[in-house]
């Protein structure tokens, strides 16, 4: 996976950016957000072990 640390930031921003907007609306989160989240679980341990690469 290609600069999975920056993928992983992008995906927290986006999974935070959804939540407060479902929260204003007051709706669950959706399948996506679901997904989202789970991705962002799988790119954790493969952003901490490349630190060096991305520089």
């Amino acid at each position: 996976m290609h600069r999975p640390t920056r993928q992983l930031k992008h995906l927290l921003d986006k999974i935070a950016r959804k939540e407060s907007r479902a929260q204003s609306r007051n709706k669950k989160p959706g399948t996506r957000t679901k997904q989202w989240k789970k991705w962002a679980e799988a790119y954790k341990p493969l952003s901490q072990d490349t630190p060096a690469q991305e520089g």
